[in-house]
């Protein structure tokens, strides 16, 4: 099946006198009779559910359905995407080493390698991921690979299958944040990636309604990952993971009309005032526009930023005349939304960090939703006129 139709159909066996939309399940714990029964099911001999912490309907179906379109032997689900990339990093380097990552990472990534695990003895480098020079040098020693599919904020695309190439005749296992492109425009596994994260919260579940994460890879690797969940109790709880499926569902009718939209805007932004720069790997002149071209064929999703000329006053001045577009501190739902990194995403980094990876006092993140395109492009243009 192609995935759109694997979106639909992942994940779930429908049979003859079963409900068409699958129930909620959010029992703690099941009933035994038999002491035998119970050990075989607790000791993974023979399926079934015993407590909730260590397995439930509603998460097991959401991750037979992203594994599968990741095409991925398995995967695990967790309570937040923040969850589902820790448990990943140590699954893949449960010891202390040295962390290559794109130095334009997600504020909160970016955090939880240099609070909790450089503090703990793990080392991150953070590269130029669009200089494969660069990349090679730093993966000496290195014990593993973390990049985006497509960065956050400025939306730029790494190569990431020549990345995988260099890392594997290394030996250095890769992780790939694959939040923004989704299982419908990139499959990183087919890349040659380990493992491929998500936060469910964004895209997957798409209406903002939900925390939630996954991690998808190798049998190995998922259960190393999984048994980390269960004993530090960072699992999914059973009506966020029916949420998260029903939203799967539609996931290919959405991505495709937030990726057309995204890039419709990002080329109306260019000719509206007070606009400096505008960021999307689709746009011609985009430092990873031929990269994108060949990994994203499909579309680049729902996300742009664009600069600002006159900073925080300016956003300001924007926010307070949209009519339909709102500020919010995530992203992937179906409204179009903007955030402001300094303050949001980006707000661990300096000034001086945020201006080297070139995130100023002017720069817009924006979450292109479904609606009509005319309708974004519109309150863009009266939100931005002089």
């Amino acid at each position: 099946m192609k995935p759109a139709s694997r979106a639909v159909h992942s994940g779930r066996e429908i049979k003859a006198r079963t409900p068409l939309a699958p129930a909620i399940t959010p029992a703690a714990v099941h009933v035994y009779a038999d002491l035998d029964d119970y050990e075989a099911v607790a000791s993974g001999e023979r399926p079934g559910y015993f407590y909730g912490r260590n397995s439930n309907e509603n998460r097991s179906m959401l991750e037979a359905a992203i594994a599968e379109l990741e095409g991925a032997e398995a995967a695990v689900s967790s309570a937040s995407g923040m969850a589902a990339l820790h448990m990943a990093i140590l699954a893949l380097a449960p010891r202390p080493t040295t962390i290559v990552a794109t130095r334009e990472l997600y504020g909160g990534t970016l955090s939880l390698l240099r609070q909790d695990l450089e503090p703990s003895g793990y080392e991150p480098v953070f590269v130029d991921v669009l200089d494969l020079d660069a990349v090679s040098a730093a993966l000496n020693g290195a014990g593993l690979v973390l990049l985006e599919t497509i960065t956050n904020p400025l939306c730029r695309v790494p190569d990431v299958e020549a990345i995988v190439g260099i890392a594997k005749e290394r030996g250095v296992p890769v992780l790939v944040d694959n939040t923004f492109a989704t299982p419908i425009l990139c499959r990183p596994i087919e890349l040659g990636a380990d493992v491929v994260m998500h936060s469910a919260t964004k895209y997957i579940g798409g209406h903002s309604d939900l925390l939630a994460g996954i991690v998808a890879g190798d049998a190995k690797t998922i259960a190393a990952a999984r048994a980390r969940s269960v004993r530090m109790g960072g699992t999914l709880g059973a009506f966020d993971a029916w949420l998260a499926l029903r939203g799967l569902r539609t996931l290919e009718v959405r991505i495709r009309r937030h990726s057309e939209n995204s890039l419709a805007l990002a080329k109306a932004l260019r000719d509206m005032p007070g606009v400096a720069a505008v960021h999307h790997p689709l746009l011609e002149g985009s430092p990873s526009y031929e990269v994108a071209r060949r990994l994203l064929p499909d579309g680049a999703g729902g996300m742009l930023a664009f600069d600002l000329a006159g900073g925080r006053a300016a956003v300001q001045r924007m926010m307070k005349r949209f009519r339909m577009v709102s500020f919010a501190a995530s992203l992937g739902g179906v409204e179009t939304t903007i955030s402001y990194p300094e303050i949001t995403s980006h707000r661990g980094l300096s000034p001086a960090e945020r201006a080297e990876l070139g995130v100023g006092s002017g720069t817009v993140r924006v979450s292109t939703g479904i609606e009509a395109v005319e309708d974004i492009v519109a309150d863009f243009e009266q939100a931005l006129a002089g």
